[in-house]
């Protein structure tokens, strides 16, 4: 299985996509973090599921984007987030190590519903 690279880019490429009307999912991750690295080889599949149906997606990485991170009150990573039409509705993760089969559930749940 490969592992996911997360595409890093500015804080203002991030507002582009999560300011945007709809579903958008945000991946918050980073290079050194040893949890992010357990969940990248399954992070395109988390990314298919939600862009099939629709939603956008944007990486952001912890360091390079820390206003973004900041601003929307996220202090662990791994983390997915939902924003729907420039607000977030919801997050999974919060500093621990997750659950490949718990975040495609919280897709198919909140992303997808």
């Amino acid at each position: 299985m490969e592992m996911y690279k997360p595409e890093v880019v500015s804080d203002e490429a991030v507002h582009a996509v999560i300011d945007k009307a709809g579903k958008q999912l945000m991946f918050l991750t980073a290079d050194w973090c040893g949890d992010c690295k357990a969940i990248k080889p399954f992070v395109q599949k988390i990314k298919d599921l939600a862009t099939s149906k629709g939603a956008g997606w944007v990486d952001a990485d912890r360091d390079a984007n820390i206003e973004v991170a900041n601003e929307q009150g996220l202090r662990g990573i791994p983390a997915f987030v939902l924003f729907e039409d420039g607000k977030q509705v919801d997050h999974i993760g919060n500093g621990e190590r997750l659950n490949p089969k718990d975040v495609i559930a919280w897709v198919n749940n909140t992303v997808l519903a």
